[in-house]
């Protein structure tokens, strides 16, 4: 007798990760690297006066300096920072209101989830006992009764193994 149990479970969003992009633009890459430095610390100051959220809480995706060679001829900072936040919507509010205050800031929110290797073990459990269920009412009607499992495949749909969802409203 070989069965395929299912499971899908829905979980809350609890964890927004914020990744933002400070960008400065200059004629030399020194003043590039100071101006780019300068974006930084500002946004870094706006995060802990204004929300209370100390630098050493942000990671450091990837800093750099390149040459711009489209038109003038200039150089480009790039410092990639993130940190993921209890899912606030209104902590998210204002943060992002926030770098609205900042110029050539620019920023991406991810949804996900605290602790993804319980729930993963959660939708395991529930796809084994669904799996469980069905062999037995399959033996039952045939008046047989299981005696042990002989194998085991766990496999998953990538594809919808992530459905986050998030509400879009907000209050200031």
């Amino acid at each position: 007798l070989s069965v395929q149990g299912t499971a899908e479970m829905e979980f809350v969003v609890d964890v927004f990760s914020v990744t933002i992009t400070i960008h400065a633009t200059a004629a030399s890459s020194g003043e590039a690297i100071i101006s780019g430095k300068k974006k930084t610390e500002q946004f870094l100051c706006l995060m802990r006066d204004k929300l209370g959220i100390a630098p050493e809480n942000f990671r450091l995706e990837s800093d750099s300096v390149r040459e711009n060679y489209s038109g003038n001829h200039s150089y480009l900072y790039t410092k990639v920072v993130s940190i993921d936040i209890i899912a606030d919507l209104s902590v998210l509010y204002k943060m992002t209101s926030l770098l609205g205050e900042l110029s050539n800031v620019s920023y991406n929110v991810d949804f996900d989830l605290s602790n993804q290797p319980e729930k993963e073990k959660q939708v395991i459990e529930a796809a084994i006992s669904n799996s469980r269920e069905k062999a037995e009412i399959i033996a039952c009607s045939l008046g047989k009764t299981i005696q042990g499992v002989d194998t085991v495949n766990l496999e998953y749909a990538a594809s919808g193994a992530y459905r986050n969802l998030a509400k879009s409203v907000c209050v200031d």
